[in-house]
């Protein structure tokens, strides 16, 4: 099950972590009517390749900040970005629309992927992302993402969204 790798991995790095089981949600609007009252931000997953699509990049932020593709090219100095396709997902995450986490990385064993988080959640205690299916959500400390995501050696920047 493509949940346990990652439960899995948790466990190797120490990194604590709470499992809330829910209805299945393929978007962060859904998202809210299934989960309930939690301590945790919860955050929205964007994958995105170049023009040319021979890079990809998954974009972390928190769920109610919109997301600007145009100004986040612009501030990135990235070039004409737009969203990867399924198949492109599937290839590189390892995991269907809808369940997109950093967690997809897990299955990125070419580090491939370049992965850019907005700042703004390192003020967060805690945040909740999918665990590469979308029908749970796993809650730890928003400090031990960076940890998770420098074990599978991407490339991660923390970014102002």
């Amino acid at each position: 099950m493509a949940a346990e790798k990652v439960y899995e991995k948790l466990k190797e790095l120490s990194i604590p972590f709470e499992i809330i089981e829910h209805e299945a949600a393929l978007t962060v609007e859904e998202m809210e009517k299934v989960l309930p009252e939690m301590d945790a931000q919860v955050c929205k997953n964007l994958f995105l390749r170049n023009q040319k699509g021979n890079q990809h990049y998954l974009v972390v932020m928190a769920k109610e900040k919109p997301f600007n593709l145009k100004e986040f090219e612009q501030k990135q100095g990235l070039g004409k970005l737009s969203f990867a396709s399924e198949k492109r997902l599937l290839k590189y995450l390892g995991v269907p629309s809808g369940s997109v986490s950093p967690f997809g990385l897990i299955n990125d064993s070419t580090n491939h992927v370049i992965v850019y988080i907005d700042q703004d959640l390192k003020q967060c205690d805690k945040v909740g992302v999918h665990p590469n299916i979308n029908s749970a959500t796993i809650t730890f400390k928003a400090s031990d993402l960076e940890k998770y995501i420098k074990s599978l050696d991407n490339e991660v920047y923390w970014v102002k969204m």
